[in-house]
């Protein structure tokens, strides 16, 4: 996928284009007036969101911003409701860093949201990736409800998911083995590079870590080092990770 840059005199032109009827929406828009960027969120071609109910929560069988269960989806910083694609991670022109310093949260040395002084430990609505990107009661996960899942299914670790040649991670649930969940090995972006992908997996919770506000829990599983085992992790918050949703109905 390319990267489709767009230049604007004035965000009056921007948000006219934008917002016009068969607009193509660029990637990243700059406003030579104003001087600044625009970070335009990928627009999801595919608007069928199906669910799975494991341990009471009902889980998203697909990644934020996926066609298929085996599709990587969308890369988010923490916090952040605009997704990025693979091909969108880099340190060129019209290319998502994903570092602090693109962080929309960052403050000099510190976080403007989400910090001791706001005492916020759970990301708000307003800036949860899975509602504004699939609406209605789809949220983003807390890290209670992830681990709960963890507790609720049996995995195992996957090459070439029913001949994709997709890795990732297949849980089962423990009372039903009908019901199932495959997160592929997405990797993640920072600073500019794609990482891990096809061996590792890091999925975003709504959490942020207790010890540190510069970092929030995920899901993360490694196919060299096993399922469950290495279930859990805490990372920097302008990290690029994909999201899996769930449904309050």
């Amino acid at each position: 996928m390319g990267v489709y840059l767009k230049e604007f005199s004035t965000h009056s032109e921007y948000d006219a284009y934008i917002n016009g009827s068969g607009a193509i929406l660029p990637n990243v828009s700059i406003c030579t007036t104003e001087g600044d960027v625009h970070y335009n969120p990928y627009v999801d071609p595919c608007k069928q969101y199906d669910y799975v109910e494991i341990g009471g929560v009902k889980w998203a069988t697909k990644n934020i911003g996926a066609c298929g269960i085996t599709d990587t989806g969308l890369y988010f910083q923490w916090g952040d409701i605009s997704g990025y694609t693979a091909a969108q991670c880099g340190s060129g022109e019209g290319q998502k860093y994903f570092g602090f310093e693109d962080y929309k949260w960052a403050d000099g040395y510190g976080v403007s949201k989400y910090n001791r002084d706001d005492g916020k430990t759970v990301l708000g609505i307003e800036d949860d990736a899975a509602r504004a990107n699939w609406g209605g009661q789809w949220r983003i996960p807390t890290w209670a409800e992830i681990q709960a899942l963890g507790d609720a299914v049996d995995t195992v670790v996957v090459s070439n998911y029913n001949g994709t040649n997709v890795n990732g991670i297949l849980c089962t649930d423990k009372t039903d083995s009908s019901k199932k969940l495959f997160f592929p090995a997405a990797g993640f972006c920072h600073e500019g590079s794609m990482q891990f992908v096809g061996n590792s997996g890091f999925v975003w919770s709504s959490s942020i870590y207790s010890d540190s506000v510069f970092s929030a829990h995920d899901l993360y599983f490694d196919k060299d080092m096993g399922g469950a085992d290495y279930w859990g992790s805490v990372d920097a918050r302008e990290m690029g990770f994909t999201v899996r949703a769930v449904i309050d109905e």
